[in-house]
């Protein structure tokens, strides 16, 4: 089924607690340390939480896929009305691609192949790796730079601790395929041609589909 009831109240729960992390949170975990750190808290508790626990909850992705577009929409709106100064930078929209790519992802997911979103599936990791790649180990990432170099730098130190938690990861759900995507991820992160929430998730999403389909 595409759509339920238990959907939709999982779904104003998921929203909720989104919005929380966004507004509240988030705020005051930039008191505490910087703009910077509050972006990747935001990454790991709303986006990571809801790519580890959605495919448990829902019968189908397109609750998150709707509400992720909303939250992009949202916070493009946000930026042009009043950024919310503890996480938007007007130099960065990173926030709003990592909403577009979340629901990107899984939406590609869904027309590539109907019935991924069930647990077991190759396809399912497929399509939750880049997004926990991008949700936690780009989190990692940054934090780990902000402390090591006191400032937003690509730096060796962060890409290391991506690699650490990337990598088993990738290795555990898709083996040797999940393993080199881990690669394929800390590389493209490090390089600052594309922003990072975009080329993370779309990369490491490419070759994991390809690898799956003709592997």
């Amino acid at each position: 089924m595409i759509f339920t009831l238990k959907d939709f109240l999982i779904g104003l729960l998921y929203v909720v607690w989104v919005a929380l992390v966004t507004l509240k949170l988030s705020r005051i975990v930039s008191k505490k340390t910087n703009t910077y750190v509050a972006r990747k808290f935001i990454h790991m508790a709303g986006g990571g939480v809801v790519a580890v626990t959605s495919p448990f909850l829902l019968s189908s992705p397109l609750v998150i896929i709707l509400a992720s577009y909303l939250m992009m929409a949202y916070l493009l709106v946000t930026r042009l009305r009043k950024p919310m100064s503890w996480f938007q930078e007007a130099d960065n929209m990173g926030e709003v691609y990592f909403s577009f790519s979340f629901g990107t992802i899984l939406l590609m997911s869904w027309i590539l192949e109907g019935d991924f979103w069930q647990l077991g599936s190759k396809y399912l990791y497929v399509a939750l790796l880049p997004l926990l790649f991008i949700s936690f180990g780009d989190a990692v990432t940054g934090i780990v730079r902000n402390y090591v170099y006191g400032r937003r730098f690509k730096g060796f130190w962060g890409s290391v601790a991506m690699l650490a938690l990337t990598i088993p990861l990738g290795y555990f759900l898709l083996s040797i395929p999940g393993l080199i995507s881990a690669l394929i991820a800390t590389v493209v992160e490090a390089i600052p041609l594309i922003d990072d929430n975009l080329s993370v998730p779309f990369l490491s999403f490419a070759f994991l589909f390809v690898a799956v389909r003709f592997g």
